[in-house]
């Protein structure tokens, strides 16, 4: 058995990483975070978000919904939401950060993991993955290299990197409906990697 595993995403970065690096954002998330703790025994999979209101925009909200009970019927994975607040025209996050570094300390100090694994290029995280280190627990970053602050990636213990190879068997084909239920694949994974040679 090996060590006791977390996992933190940070699903809005996570979110513009694979739009940008993969171009397909339609992540299996069952075998996403098995893959990420293949060497660890998993307890559980946090996944933070804003969660947007019907009133800030209809269309996302409900697309956003139907993504959350997807996520929500992943095994292990619970999904903790923060808000959105309007700033003029725009649409802001807020909280998403706090809340996963809090989380991180508090279990951390709790001892509920031996291994947090963040998956994430955000380097406001730094300070939390210190205080996590200082506690004699051990920080996994995994992220695409190009986007992870380089002092995040330098003060977690170990950097996983994130890209097309590591994930094309924890994707669905952006063809397929957005949001499947149950992980039910309905494309052999040969047309995902199909469509990404085809963009690329």
């Amino acid at each position: 058995m090996g060590k006791r595993a977390m996992v933190f995403i940070d699903g809005n970065n996570l979110y513009f990483g694979l739009k940008k690096n993969i171009g397909n954002y339609n992540l299996n998330y069952e075998k996403f975070i098995n893959k990420l703790a293949l060497d660890y025994d998993l307890l559980r999979a946090y996944f933070y978000t804003a969660e947007f209101r019907r009133e800030d925009d209809e269309k996302i909200h409900e697309s956003q919904q139907k993504f959350i009970t997807y996520l929500q019927e992943v095994p292990n994975m619970q999904v903790v939401t923060a808000r959105v607040e309007r700033r003029g025209d725009t649409l802001v996050e807020k909280g998403v950060d706090v809340q996963l570094a809090v989380d991180l300390v508090r279990f951390g100090a709790k001892l509920n993991y031996e291994v947090a694994i963040i998956v994430s290029g955000d380097g406001d995280y730094s300070p939390a993955v210190e205080a996590v280190k200082d506690m004699g627990l051990n920080v996994v970053n995994a992220f695409f290299p190009d986007e992870v602050s380089s002092y995040l990636r330098h003060v977690c213990d170990r950097f996983v990197q994130l890209d097309y190879d590591y994930l094309k068997n924890c994707l669905f084909a952006s063809t397929t409906t957005t949001f499947v239920r149950n992980g039910v694949e309905s494309r052999d994974p040969i047309d995902v990697e199909k469509e990404y040679n085809d963009s690329h």
